[in-house]
């Protein structure tokens, strides 16, 4: 059983347990969802699934400014799963790290993104289903990594999601246990039709171990086999969380505590989800021989195509890459070995009718609450000396294009002038996420998902901060629009040329702040010499 040979059900019902129901219903109303809407659609909503009509506040075009993309074919592209397997005793589904990627953003086209909640219920019920394959799922936790309200309904979301997929075993990570320990007692305590919780650790305790808040470890039953899962948070992860009522273990010590009740138990398989470094966790795979499968935190953004091997121990070092991007497989075989598949979670899979509800729902949570709801500051901008400094004010890219007619023309062909409206004609919609709209309208901090002071609040109040705008790049535009009026000629001069734009500027402090790996990967590929033709302007006229 350690050696290992490498080859060439309803969300709504588990979220209203968590929220309330009729606290869903309201929200899903207010988003336009209803059943019929929501379950009768498969696949992932992009800018072409809906009609390319005005939208209120927002100027368009009947393109919408990025044109036809290639169609991709993910099997060639990822290739393909589960080549030469023979239908397993057992498949393990390993997962973990997702850090509050509940869904690829579609920036790039979903076609060309991996991850999303949508697709992995769909791949976890084709095992079960399709191939009638036996499924222990588990998770090495980190679900979110940010704190915060939004993280909070991301956390509940996930939990949703995961209780959806039936899941087996999860573990905590860092930016779990960033949130209290109230909180998360009240998100992880109650399991769904009869299933237990999934959470679990030997060395994590919410409220100190005499609380018994969540079970140390569990033995599950599947395919007429008994496997025994375990978790814990390793020590140079217990270093970074700062919460009094979450109470730790060392590693060792609580494994060594609970391995006698393991073993009594006479298990077939024994997992350990160590959210630990990769050398720790082999370490510990060293220190308690009896564990078949050990998962490791702290690997690289992709799996590897093969298990790692651990020095002095049986057992398998299992990476699950981050941002839920892949699930592996091991498949437990007649002959005793496991076969591993990394999974690319991509476009093969279908969004699951359940997860696109999950996801309708959160999104409507968010319009719900608005923007002070989720606890946003707005931000003073760094050029301005106070809040009504004119240097932090904005005033919307038509205001520049009065007097730089050629660069507002250039920029209105360009996908930064559609940039909310790409988010509006999404389903659901997005302009009320505060990590899709801090890159898609202007006056945000795109990487703290915050406002400026005066910057974009809604296609309502401040419709004319719609878009990727101007002054997002060049810096807010009050005070350079009041000089130019004035008669200081030294300071119209000094605002004109703190407006000013190079192109190694921009290649060095702006454009990655929205271009980067997660949300332009093609911007990452190709370079910024590819892109920044496609959006330069020269000049005032």
């Amino acid at each position: 059983m350690k050696c290992l040979r490498t080859p060439p059900r309803g969300a709504m019902n588990v979220l209203s347990t968590l929220l309330g129901g009729l606290v869903i219903a309201t929200l899903l109303a207010s988003a336009g969802c209803t059943d019929g809407d929501a379950t009768g659609t498969t696949g992932a909503a992009t800018t072409g699934n809906v009609p390319n009509t005005q939208v209120a506040g927002i100027e368009s075009t009947d393109n919408g400014g990025y044109g036809e993309r290639e169609p991709l074919d993910p099997v060639k592209t990822n290739g393909p799963i589960f080549v030469d397997w023979q239908a397993p005793r057992l498949a393990l589904v390993i997962t973990g790290e997702q850090l509050g990627y509940l869904e690829p953003c579609g920036c790039a086209g979903l076609e060309n993104q991996k991850g999303g909640m949508a697709r992995r219920h769909t791949f976890i019920e084709q095992l079960r289903e399709d191939r009638g394959w036996p499924v222990v799922a588990v998770d090495n936790g980190a679900l979110i990594r940010h704190f915060g309200h939004q993280a909070e309904i991301k956390f509940q979301t996930s939990v949703s999601a995961v209780n959806t997929m039936q899941y087996d075993a999860i573990g905590f990570g860092t930016g779990d246990l960033m949130l209290t320990a109230e909180f998360l007692l009240g998100a992880t305590s109650g399991g769904v039709d009869g299933r237990p919780s999934p959470f679990l650790s030997a060395n994590v305790a919410l409220f100190g171990f005499e609380a018994e808040a969540t079970p140390r470890f569990r033995v599950v039953e599947a395919g007429g086999m008994k496997v025994a899962i375990t978790s814990i948070l390793g020590s140079k992860y217990q270093a970074e969380v700062t919460n009094a009522d979450v109470v730790f273990a060392d590693p060792q010590e609580a494994l060594a505590e609970i391995m006698p009740q393991i073993d009594a138990a006479g298990c077939d398989v024994h997992v350990l989800l160590a959210h630990a470094t990769p050398e720790e966790s082999a370490e510990l795979a060293r220190q308690f021989p009896q564990f078949d499968v050990v998962v490791t935190a702290g690997g690289a953004d992709e799996p590897p195509a093969e298990a790692a091997t651990i020095e002095g121990s049986d057992a398998q070092l299992i990476e699950t890459g981050h941002k839920g991007m892949y699930a592996i497989v091991l498949g437990l075989q007649a002959g005793g070995h496991w076969d591993y598949q990394r999974v690319p979670l991509d476009s093969r899979f279908d969004d699951s009718p359940e997860m696109r509800q999950l996801m309708t729902a959160y999104q409507a949570q968010l319009r719900e609450e608005g923007w002070d709801g989720l606890g946003l500051s707005w931000l003073v901008h760094e050029r301005s000396t106070g809040p009504d400094d004119p240097a932090g004010q904005f005033v919307g890219s038509k205001k520049c294009g009065e007097c730089h007619t050629q660069a507002y023309a250039k920029w209105s062909t360009t996908g930064h002038f559609h940039a909310t409206e790409s988010l509006v004609k999404l389903d659901p919609q997005r302009q009320f996420d505060p990590e899709c709209i801090s890159c898609h309208s202007t006056g945000w901090a795109p990487q703290q998902y915050e406002p400026y002071r005066t910057g974009f609040e809604s296609l309502e109040t401040t419709p004319h901060l719609a878009s990727n705008g101007c002054e997002n790049c060049h810096g807010p535009g009050q005070a350079h629009v009041e000089a130019e009026a004035g008669k200081d000629i030294a300071l119209r001069e000094r605002l004109r040329a703190s407006m000013r734009l190079t192109s190694a500027t921009a290649e060095e402090q702006v454009c990655a702040k929205c271009h980067d790996h997660d949300n332009s990967p093609g911007f990452i590929r190709d370079g910024f010499a590819v892109y920044w033709p496609k959006i330069e302007h020269k000049g005032k006229k």
